[in-house]
């Protein structure tokens, strides 16, 4: 027998056969919490139907963040950090656990960091869900999109998206009423509000996987008629406690069921974002199950009659025992009776609920009555603004008329007996404030309220600057503030508690931080800074015609330390060196002007000029591809030309010529030529075409240890080919194979054998040729 004080929330009941498809999403959600410098740790929630083993869960998901714009910013591989099954809790001994469903739950866990302080959606999609769903139209292409928006930081610089406490039931009852507790928590302690909403479609069946996932906005799925997003279920609609998230419904038909809800943050009013869930139920009949319930405790105040309230489920009749033990008739068979006790104080009632199908199935709760003269508690705190200091007055009455007891509770271990008390309290803080108050001390009330104490702000900030990229980095040490905004001189604000600031020009400017409380008492700071000017690199050189000696003029402005990088691997610190190049032409100078603070900036200039080169060359032949390369060894000349003495030319430093005719010819280098530095050099080359493959593969050899022709040896020139031989007997096995025929010397084993007297076939190849013939051993 099972004592119920509140009506019982059946999460699990026995389930009738249903049609059983792969591995589809049922539910999930996404989290994020804020932990520091644009970082995050994002929680990815995902529930599934594992019924007959099928595929698991992604692993890894693909994770896509979008900016404000729907622009991709990364996508992520994250793997399954915890996983598990949903138990199936049953709550009464006259069902049995379904056997046929199974749903798992999986959690990816992984560290996020965005590129800058902004808004992204972090986004994970996949398809599809059950086949079986009866509220939602194409359900066979309808996929799931579990998402979350990071808030916009000029709105809360530190914020998490709240977490919801409970997993959701998978099964519920055919016409019996739902309850479940969808309240979340929220790491800042934000506002939340609740409600029902369309969940999100995503992926398809011909992209189940999604990668990249794709942007927002999304796709709500289609409820298919009757059913809607605030009738997900039929039967009496489904409902949401905005302030409480108890979620209620009592659905008519059997089968499964998508429905979603929301929890939206505020935070001094102001919207900041919102965790979306969907969940896939199955909604089955529970023709045997009896739950007796009481509403308890019952309570009577100002009058001896008590209306009881049964929440029992399943019952055919039912006893009531109202514990009026002065009388013997304080029974009732009605639903929901109410009884007159014959004086005021506390009673035991019990209520036996009836089983219409097993009388195995009755069961039986019991609750507590309280009878009291009616009074209610009530009060009122005034605060002064920005101080320690409130007053509080009673409000309270009832049927006797006004308190004359007063018990004060202020929260921070003080007390009052007094009417009307003023309290100053210590610290600031958030305070519990409890009255209880009473006509006669029978009929007691109380009432508790919060009170917030905040004190006045002390505004102070560090500052870390970086001149050389015209910036600062905030650092605030303010006290007792919730906003913060920084002017930084130049015209240009910040809403936030740290930043980084870059200036467009140098100056001096000041630095101010407001601070404020959300009761609005400010404070203020400043600071002057001095961004100096950043160093500008420049200048020009000097060269005699001909010369290879180079004077440099610095004419850079705000340095004092220089490093020149001439090109050629050398470098200078001299504020006005004199260089000498071995090269010429164009010649690639960096210099790097460094300033008093240390910040650097670089001048990549080339300088132009001509040195006399003495003109060298080397020509290689290359007789497989009928080709003479050509190399340049005149020192870095500025330019040249090429006459191959076959009516053709080239201005390339190093280049590959081809001669269409055997036979002498004389190959002329110019360097410099069009300068007044020029110099040239002849040199004769002779062309030969490649000789042509000689092949000679013998018919036959003696392996016979005599000394005379003992070894399979082909007789291969081959300058630019290599040739694989393989050997074959007579049924066709393979007995010997080498890939450069070249260096064959076979002794006529195989596989330690030796092969007996017959003929055999072999097959010379190579990329663009192949030849077989005949092979006799001999022995």
């Amino acid at each position: 027998m099972k004592k119920h004080f509140y009506l019982l929330i059946l999460f699990v009941f026995a389930f009738p056969a249903l049609r059983c498809f792969a591995t589809h999403i049922v539910g999930g959600e996404m989290n994020y919490h804020y932990i520091a410098n644009n970082q995050y740790e994002v929680t990815l929630t995902v529930y599934r139907d594992c019924f007959n083993g099928v595929p698991p869960f992604d692993n890894p998901a693909i994770i896509g963040v979008y900016d404000q714009s729907s622009n991709l910013v990364s996508t992520t591989q994250v793997f399954i950090t915890h996983q598990q099954s949903v138990p199936n809790v049953i709550n009464s001994p006259c069902l049995t656990p379904p056997t046929n469903v199974c749903y798992e739950v999986a959690q990816y866990i992984f560290t996020l960091t965005v590129p800058q302080a902004a808004i992204y959606t972090i986004t994970y999609q996949r398809c599809c869900r059950n086949s079986s769903i009866a509220n939602l139209a194409n359900v066979q292409g309808t996929g799931a999109t579990y998402m979350a928006v990071i808030t916009n930081p000029l709105i809360a610089a530190v914020n998490s998206n709240p977490v919801f406490k409970h997993w959701p039931p998978t099964f519920i009852c055919r016409n019996a009423p739902f309850t479940f507790d969808h309240s979340a928590t929220d790491a800042e302690g934000d506002s939340l509000v609740y409600q029902l909403s369309y969940p999100f479609n995503g992926g398809s069946m011909s992209n189940a996987i999604p990668n990249p996932p794709q942007g927002p906005p999304y796709d709500s799925v289609v409820f298919l008629s009757p059913y809607s997003v605030s009738n997900p279920l039929g039967g009496i609609p489904m409902r949401i406690n905005a302030h409480t998230g108890l979620l209620t419904a009592t659905p008519a038909a059997q089968g499964q069921f998508v429905y979603g809800v929301s929890v939206k943050e505020f935070r001094n009013g102001i919207y900041l974002g919102e965790t979306r869930r969907d969940f896939q139920v199955n909604v089955v009949p529970c023709p045997q199950i009896t739950v007796a319930s009481i509403y308890s405790p019952t309570i009577a105040c100002g009058s001896l009659a008590a209306d009881f309230q049964n929440n029992s489920f399943n019952a055919a009749t039912y006893s009531w025992f109202f514990g009026d033990t002065t009388a013997t008739d304080d029974t009732s068979s009605m639903k929901n009776p109410s009884y007159i006790y014959p004086d005021t104080g506390d009673y035991i009632a019990t209520l036996i609920a009836y089983s219409g199908i097993n009388p195995l199935c009755n069961d039986t709760a019991t609750g507590i009555v309280h009878v009291y003269p009616k009074f209610i508690t009530n009060f009122i705190a005034s605060g002064i603004h920005c101080s320690n200091d409130y007053s509080f007055f009673d409000k309270s009455y009832g049927v006797n008329g006004f308190s004359d007891y007063w018990s004060w509770n202020f929260g921070d271990q003080t007390r009052s007996t007094v009417v009307n008390p003023v309290h100053t309290y210590a610290t600031s803080g958030e305070y519990n404030v409890t009255l209880i108050t009473s006509t006669d001390s029978s009929c007691t009330d109380t009432l508790t309220r919060k009170i917030y104490i905040l004190q006045n702000p002390t505004s102070d900030f560090s500052l870390k600057l970086d001149t050389c990229n015209f910036s600062l980095k905030t650092k605030q040490l303010s006290h007792f503030a919730v906003a913060y905004r920084w002017s930084f001189g130049d015209e240009t604000t910040f809403l936030g508690s740290e930043t980084t600031h870059h200036y467009q020009n140098a100056g001096q400017y000041e630095v101010q931080l407001i601070v404020a409380t959300d009761s609005s008492c400010i404070d203020t700071s400043s600071m002057m800074v001095t961004i100096p000017p950043l160093p500008d690199p420049d200048f020009k050189f000097q060269v005699a015609p001909c010369d290879s000696l180079v004077q440099f003029i610095n004419l850079s402005d705000n340095s004092n330390s220089f490093m020149w990088e001439f090109g050629d691997y050398t470098v200078s610190h001299d504020n006005s060196p004199l260089h000498t190049f071995s090269l010429s032409g164009n010649i690639p100078v960096h210099l790097t002007a460094i300033s008093q603070y240390g910040c650097k900036a670089t001048l990549n200039k080339p300088i132009y000029f001509i040195s006399y080169k003495k003109a060298d060359f080397l020509a290689v032949p290359d007789t497989c591809n009928d080709l003479f390369s050509f190399k340049d060894l005149s020192n870095h000349a500025a330019y040249r030309y090429w006459d191959f003495g076959d009516g053709t030319s080239s201005e390339d430093l190093n280049p590959i010529h081809k001669y269409a005719t055997e036979g002498e010819h004389t190959v002329t280098l110019y360097v410099n030529s069009q300068s007044a530095c020029p110099d040239s050099m002849k040199q004769t080359i002779k062309y030969e075409s490649a000789i042509g493959e000689k092949v000679f593969i013998p018919t036959s050899f003696t392996p016979n240890g005599d000394g005379i022709n003992d070894y399979f040896k082909p007789s291969i020139f081959r300058p630019c080919e290599i040739y694989k031989i393989t050997i074959f007997n007579r049924w066709g096995q393979q007995v010997f194979q080498s890939n450069d025929a070249a260096t064959v010397n076979w002794d006529g084993d195989f596989a330690g054998e030796k092969l007996a007297q017959d003929v055999y076939v072999y097959i010379l190849e190579n990329d663009g040729q192949r030849r077989e013939g005949i092979l006799t051993i001999l022995r």
